[in-house]
C-alpha cells in the first residue's frame, strides 16, 4: 500500500468519525451505562475511603497523555504531535455524556463523547478546524478511581499519525 493510499484511508475514517448522526435523539441513560467498572485489581486495592460516586453526579477527570509517532509510517520530517500534554474531562453521570479539552502538542482541541458500562469512546477535534492540527479517536476504561486509555490522532491531511497513552484521575471540572 503507497504512502498516499494509506493517507487517504486515515483520511476518511477520521473525517467519518466527525459526521454527525442522522438520529439525534439521545439515547435513554441507564444506571449501568454510568456506572465505573473497575478490574478485579483495581477493586481489591481502591481505597477503604473511596466513597461512590453518585450515578447522576458529574465526575471530573484531569491528568497527562504521552504522544509519540504511530507506527503506520515513519515521518521523520516533523516532531509535530510528539511528547506530553495535558488531557481534562467531565461526565455527567445521568447520561454518560463526556466533554474537555485537550492541550499540549495535539491540541488545543475539544473531546466529545460518552461513557457506556465503564468504556469511554469520543471523538478530539480542534478548537480551531482551519488550523489542520489533529483529530481523532479517543478510546478508554473509567474505573471508580482512574481513567486511562489511548487516542488516534491524525494531523488534517494525514501527513502524520500520532499515538498517546492517558491516565486521569479526580479533578477540578475543565
Amino acid at each position: 500500500m503507497t504512502r498516499l493510499t494509506a493517507a487517504l484511508l486515515l483520511l476518511s475514517g477520521v473525517t467519518a468519525c466527525d459526521k454527525p448522526s442522522a438520529d439525534t435523539t439521545p439515547a435513554p441513560a441507564s444506571t449501568s451505562a454510568t456506572t465505573p467498572v473497575a478490574s478485579s485489581s483495581a477493586r481489591a486495592t481502591a481505597s477503604a475511603s473511596s466513597a461512590p460516586v453518585s450515578p447522576a453526579a458529574t465526575q471530573s477527570w484531569r491528568g497527562t497523555y504521552k504522544s509519540a509517532a504511530s507506527t503506520l509510517w515513519s515521518d521523520t520530517q516533523t516532531t509535530a504531535g510528539i511528547g506530553d500534554g495535558a488531557l481534562a474531562l467531565s461526565i455527567d453521570g445521568a447520561s454518560g455524556h463526556v466533554s474537555g479539552t485537550v492541550d499540549g502538542p495535539l491540541g488545543p482541541a475539544t473531546v466529545d463523547g460518552v461513557v457506556t458500562e465503564g468504556t469511554l469512546a469520543a471523538t478530539l477535534r480542534r478548537k480551531d478546524p482551519s488550523d489542520q492540527g489533529f483529530t481523532g479517536t479517543l478510546l478508554g476504561s473509567v474505573a471508580s478511581d482512574h481513567v486511562e486509555g489511548t487516542m488516534n490522532v491524525s494531523l488534517g491531511l494525514a501527513s502524520a499519525l500520532r499515538t498517546a497513552t492517558f491516565t486521569l484521575t479526580p479533578g477540578a471540572a475543565p
